[in-house]
């Protein structure tokens, strides 16, 4: 049988460039690849993109999403191709809920993301903060540019509801990152629990796919292999 084709999805304040080093690693299996690139301007429209890169797809699906990219994949992976979910430390709601509405729930008592005032519309990381919080495990150098290349998230991207969760009947996997200072280990553990997705730990920053992407794609090989 032909390996499944793996598509990824980027979160917030990034882009599909950041799974480089996870694209590397996964061809060199001989996966095929497809990288999403969402304007991270509305939910519907990122989930709308991703679909579309699926279209396009002769074969099974591995679909994989990164922090807000778990959201997108939890929207769009009703698709008949998907066959099974990858949440790298994601969000993953539920249906009528959000990004927002599970931000709302996450504990006060650990660090909190640098997330500026709205712009606009859009959001950014406070470039200051952006090494500690969001890549703490990446070079100085590597963080900087992440920081300056940063996508603007828009609200509605983050208040955009479900219409149907893709985990209530695709098999889920998690991986759980125990430094992660953007979506805290106890959030993950729990969407983890309730989505019923098998769990890998480890440790690492909020930018895990750039810092340890052999991880990451140990556990993407895995899923795909469990189809």
């Amino acid at each position: 049988m032909s390996k499944p084709t793996i598509v990824l999805v980027h979160g917030g304040f990034v882009d599909g460039a950041g799974w480089r080093l996870v694209y590397d690693e996964l061809t060199r299996d001989g996966f095929r690849v497809r990288v999403v690139q969402n304007p991270t301007k509305s939910l519907a429209d990122d989930a709308a993109t991703t679909r579309q890169i699926i279209d396009d797809i002769d074969g099974d699906v591995v679909l994989v999403g990164h922090s807000y990219g778990g959201a997108v994949i939890t929207e769009a992976g009703t698709h008949d191709m998907v066959k099974t979910l990858v949440y790298i430390t994601a969000f993953a709601p539920d249906q009528g809920e959000s990004v927002s509405t599970l931000i709302a729930t996450f504990p006060q008592d650990g660090p909190q993301p640098p997330i500026l005032p709205p712009n606009d519309g859009y959001l950014f990381l406070d470039r200051a903060k952006f090494h500690d919080s969001f890549a703490g495990d990446l070079s100085a150098q590597d963080a900087a540019f992440l920081a300056d290349s940063q996508v603007p998230w828009g609200l509605d991207a983050l208040g955009g509801t479900i219409s149907e969760a893709a985990w209530r009947v695709k098999p889920s996997w998690y991986l759980q990152v125990t430094e992660d200072k953007m979506i805290p280990p106890a959030a993950q553990a729990s969407m983890a629990e309730r989505i019923g997705a098998k769990v890998i730990e480890t440790p690492g920053s909020h930018a895990v796919y750039a810092s340890r992407p052999e991880v990451v794609a140990g556990l993407i090989r895995t899923a795909a292999d469990a189809i």
